[in-house]
């Protein structure tokens, strides 16, 4: 089998994933490039890395609303530039691997305990879909009695069923309501609270259905929070995930003559976060863009990019 359809293979269940979010996805990511660099073909530091890059871009190509994916082909790239032989980079890529996958878990615990401390102790909190990190923050808020939570169902995966049952299971006050009661929600809960899968030039890129809560809460003067690890912030000129078309099954079994229209993602302006919460600081917005300038990218990622923009020049890569 040719080596490139053998990592085709091994990416093949991270494609596959169209329910996820960021975290668990990056985590499934981490377990490819363990596999990949023990199985692939490969007698030279060089063609490791080569073999590593190549696996990267698929990955980036089967999960391109997904920010970590870039943050963990860097660490890795950039562990396996020190290996001397094959056998030390594949070591450097399995080490760069775990330590991404370890990072996640502690990244994530941070945040949730930092954005929880945003929550207020009574009131509604309004989220979404099935984002790990919001749904830690949420439990880490219910040590504070945290009030009622509103999941919006999240169709047509209704993964924000999910969130509302572990949240249940822990004796946490939820509600699941229909997307289109998002932005009535939000004129009357406390705060919005969103995960994200990136953050970059279109903003927050979250599951659809985060604009109308988000822009009915600023309309309100409800803040909205955005709990999310710094791998989701891309620099400036990266594509973010948007016009992905999934299948209309998802939906309904259209009859002759409809068209049914099935996008997962949308982005959030920034303009419409009151506060970016990561592991290492709050940021408004101006941080944010501030934060964005300083990530560095490998060049093979970078020029990824550049591709994908040169193709879809409004940013909204399908």
């Amino acid at each position: 089998m040719d080596p490139s359809h053998h990592l085709v293979a091994l990416v093949a269940p991270l494609r596959a994933d169209v329910v996820s979010g960021a975290a668990v996805v990056a985590r499934m990511a981490c377990e490819v490039v363990r596999r990949a660099a023990a199985r692939m073909e490969a007698e030279t530091a060089a063609e490791v890395r080569d073999g590593l890059a190549e696996v990267g871009i698929l990955m980036l190509d089967a999960q391109p609303a997904m920010a970590p994916l870039v943050a963990l082909v860097r660490d890795v790239l950039d562990a396996v530039d020190a290996a001397a032989d094959a056998q030390g980079a594949r070591e450097a890529a399995t080490r760069a691997a775990d330590a991404f996958r370890a990072g996640l878990e502690t990244r994530a615990q941070v945040v949730a305990a930092r954005a929880a401390a945003l929550l207020p102790p009574d009131g509604v909190v309004l989220t979404l879909s099935s984002s790990s990190t919001v749904r830690s923050t949420l439990l880490h808020g219910a040590h504070r009695r945290t009030g009622r939570v509103v999941v919006l169902e999240s169709r047509p995966m209704q993964e924000g069923q999910l969130t509302a049952a572990a949240l249940a299971r822990t004796g946490v006050p939820v509600t699941v309501a229909v997307d289109a009661a998002a932005a009535w929600f939000a004129s009357r809960c406390a705060v919005v609270l969103l995960g994200a899968d990136s953050v970059g030039d279109l903003g927050v890129v979250n599951k659809i259905g985060s604009v109308a809560a988000a822009h009915a809460a600023r309309r309100a003067g409800v803040p909205v929070v955005v709990a999310t690890d710094e791998t989701k912030i891309l620099p400036p000129g990266f594509p973010q995930h948007l016009a992905d078309d999934r299948p209309s099954e998802e939906v309904l079994r259209p009859p002759p003559g409809v068209r049914v229209w099935n996008r997962y993602f949308e982005a959030v302006a920034l303009d419409d976060v009151t506060s970016l919460v990561t592991e290492i600081s709050t940021m408004d917005p101006a941080a944010v863009e501030r934060h964005r300038e300083g990530i560095r990218i490998p060049d093979v990622v970078r020029a990824w990019a550049r591709r994908r923009l040169e193709e879809h020049p409004d940013g909204a890569v399908p």
